[in-house]
């Protein structure tokens, strides 16, 4: 009797959870211009040209000065962002999407960044995410001294195994 009952409730869960409808393309679309994820991307490109900047003034004057540094420079930022641009991003997007969440899933999650609180997450995440990179940066930091312990150690063990054979 137990076994029965087992039985259709699993066959019950199974047809509600093959019921469940992926998320529309038109619905992903929705989604992605309320989240203004065409702005996140051009923002990830800003952050890359002062990660760029950064570098090339770690170098010293002499590259930070130097020409054909700029123009190389110009050159690899262009093409990634020809590369990974919002063109060449928002059909693969949509499909990640439409794979992840269900309609239903998404239409909640498009109401929830329609609200005032979603709209003020929304505008607040450059801030968030500048201030994140910060934090793993000073965190990276922390980490580069037991890194280098750590790569000694495995490079002394990794001696040692070679001498015993």
């Amino acid at each position: 009797m137990n076994l029965k009952l087992l039985s259709c409730a699993s066959v019950l869960l199974c047809s509600f959870v093959s019921l469940a409808e992926p998320a529309k393309p038109e619905t992903v679309a929705l989604f992605l211009k309320v989240t203004d994820a065409a702005a996140t991307l051009d923002y990830a490109h800003a952050q890359l040209d002062q990660m760029s900047e950064q570098m090339v003034r770690s170098q010293g004057d002499a590259a930070k000065d130097d020409p054909l540094v700029r123009k190389h420079l110009q050159e690899l930022n262009q093409l990634i962002r020809t590369e990974l641009s919002w063109q060449q991003l928002e059909q693969p997007m949509i499909a990640i999407y439409s794979s992840v969440f269900t309609e239903e899933e998404l239409q909640g999650i498009i109401a929830f960044y329609q609200s005032d609180a979603g709209q003020k997450m929304i505008k607040r995440q450059p801030e968030l995410m500048q201030a994140s990179m910060a934090v793993m940066q000073e965190q990276s930091m922390l980490l580069m001294p037991k890194l280098k312990q750590l790569s000694e150690k495995q490079s002394k063990e990794r001696m040692a195994r070679q001498q015993a054979n």
